[in-house]
């Protein structure tokens, strides 16, 4: 599978404005999704290699071989939290390249605030915060090839209230499991 766009993902979610948050959420069978401090769940990769905290029980969006989604509504007017997992074709793939193919996604609409590079661990990946017409998209990109993990926390124009606490809590939560 092809490295879906930081962008286009953003802009996915925040398409979902009008849906209202799941009734019931349902975790990958095989993954686990446990209490965590402060009423947060802590979700733990099927493979063992990853965990990372949502305020409750992620919904999955997708879940195969290739590709793993998860999301977390924040309100009901389409902020979110969001998680993919894709695997990565080109064995050769680099920083250097993830940086170069996310500037040319970004179309004219889109203004970057901040874009940085960043490690977690061993791996290295960028962080960019965005915003498209009044919509506002903070995404961490980490390469551990074979996958590249995109963390997303989007904030949707029409939300009546931010959540810097919760972004910043879920990005901080996201951790490499010793093997």
């Amino acid at each position: 599978m092809k490295f879906l766009p930081p962008t286009l993902l953003a802009l996915a979610l925040l398409g979902c404005q009008s849906a209202p948050p799941p009734a019931a959420t349902t975790p990958t069978p095989t993954a686990v999704v446990a209490p965590a401090d402060q009423g947060w769940f802590t979700y733990f990769a099927p493979d063992g290699k990853y965990s990372l905290q949502f305020p409750k029980a992620p919904e999955t969006k997708a879940a195969t071989p290739v590709i793993l989604m998860l999301v977390y509504p924040l309100d009901k007017m389409g902020s979110s939290l969001g998680f993919i997992s894709s695997k990565i074709e080109n064995k050769e793939f680099t920083l250097k390249q993830l940086v170069e193919k996310t500037r040319g996604q970004f179309g004219k609409d889109i203004k970057v605030i901040k874009s940085e590079e960043a490690s977690w661990g061993e791996h290295k990946g960028i962080k960019v915060e965005m915003e498209m017409k009044g919509n506002r998209a903070w995404i961490h990109l980490i390469v551990a090839k074979p996958y590249l993990y995109q963390l997303l926390a989007v904030q949707s124009k029409a939300s009546t209230q931010d959540f810097p606490q919760e972004r910043d809590q879920y990005f901080s939560s996201f951790q490499f499991t010793k093997q």
